[in-house]
């Protein structure tokens, strides 16, 4: 599916309500690409961490920073 998003005065773009409700997630990749912008859903986990996989491979963003236990956690729980 294709879509026109709108940008407002504040920077800020609506994603289609059909995608919103599709990845169930309120977390997203916005990548530059030589054709543009990739926006893509990551997955919040409710503890601050989210978790994606890009073209480099798995990645754990933390707004807050993630200690050490959490970082064993979260990797053992992708890795096994």
């Amino acid at each position: 599916m294709i879509y026109t998003l709108n940008m407002f005065n504040t920077g800020q773009v609506t994603l289609p309500k059909k995608w919103r409700e599709k990845f169930d997630t309120s977390k997203f990749v916005a990548e530059e690409t030589d054709m543009g912008l990739l926006i893509k859903p990551i997955s919040d986990e409710g503890d601050g961490v989210v978790y994606y996989e890009d073209d480099n491979g798995f990645g754990i963003y933390c707004d807050k920073g993630l200690d050490i236990e959490k970082f064993k956690a979260a990797a053992k729980k992708i890795h096994g």
